[in-house]
């Protein structure tokens, strides 16, 4: 094992990080979503609603190549997940857990990231987790840092959506209130805000895989239908964000990412006359 000096060190090396986001992606992405609607439908299942219009992400708002180091994602994947369940005890387990990755992450200053040996000989039955987990706290650390430059002096904060949506709604069997009867929601949302002006929230949908760019399509479609789960103002106007993190054995990892743009996400409303809905206009 190495030196615990060594293993903290390794944490604040920064290294690079290839982030796709194109037209090809969003065409990939809709073809992906095109053959998981073919496939439901011969199975005779519901079709999803997805985000319509997905974008890439301009340069100038999200570098095609960013420098992190292993404990920005690790920090933030603390932070994101620590609030995810209702027991005090259980979110600061959480918040820890994100440390069982100390060792999952390599690369330096002069190369791109991978995983580390000890991140690729994961045991199978932990690699879903793994991949889950770390493509949170990958997409969770860009997301920051998109819209700390998309909305300058302003404060980001990353809630968990589980979290806020208990607020308002019945999100399993065990809970009381309004049931949505829709299973498909984000993962996280975004809230931006600044003194003075009505707080935007922006739903984010983030996922990974050990597998290849195929795989995140797959993924990015899905995604699509969680983020379209929670609309926030005017009907298909919620602006969104979706990642997916390809997290090859072999290679170097890649962050793929779109959004959707509108007008609505501010929270405008009253607790009598809520602008959030979880379900499609009647």
């Amino acid at each position: 094992m190495k030196p615990a000096a060594d293993v903290l060190k390794d944490l604040v090396q920064p290294s690079n990080i290839s982030i796709h986001s194109s037209s090809a992606l969003v065409g990939s992405v809709d073809d992906a979503a095109a053959e998981d609607d073919k496939a439901r439908e011969q199975k005779e299942l519901d079709q999803l609603r997805r985000k319509p219009e997905l974008r890439p992400i301009p340069a100038k708002e999200l570098d095609r190549t960013v420098q992190l180091t292993p404990w920005d994602v690790l920090h933030i994947l603390g932070q994101g997940i620590a609030l995810s369940r209702r027991g005090a005890s259980r979110g600061l387990a959480e918040h820890w857990g994100s440390l069982k990755y100390s060792q999952a992450l390599a690369g330096s200053i002069n190369s791109f990231m991978t995983l580390s040996a000890e991140g690729r000989e994961t045991a199978d039955y932990y690699k879903a987790m793994q991949s889950g987990e770390l493509g949170t706290g990958f997409a969770l650390t860009l997301a920051r840092q998109l819209l700390s430059r998309r909305y300058p002096d302003h404060s980001v904060s990353i809630v968990p959506a589980d979290t806020a949506l208990r607020a308002g709604w019945a999100l399993t069997s065990r809970d009381a209130g309004h049931r949505s009867g829709y299973r498909y929601r984000p993962q996280f949302f975004a809230e931006i805000w600044k003194p003075g002006e009505a707080p935007r929230v922006l739903p984010i949908a983030c996922k990974g895989n050990h597998s290849n760019a195929a795989a995140s399509h797959i993924q990015l479609a899905s995604a699509s239908a969680h983020v379209e789960a929670v609309h926030i103002g005017p009907w298909n106007e919620t602006p969104a964000l979706v990642f997916s993190t390809e997290l090859p054995t072999e290679g170097v990892l890649t962050v793929h990412a779109l959004q959707a743009r509108g007008t609505g996400g501010r929270l405008t409303g009253s607790m009598d006359a809520p602008d959030t809905c979880l379900e499609p206009p009647s």
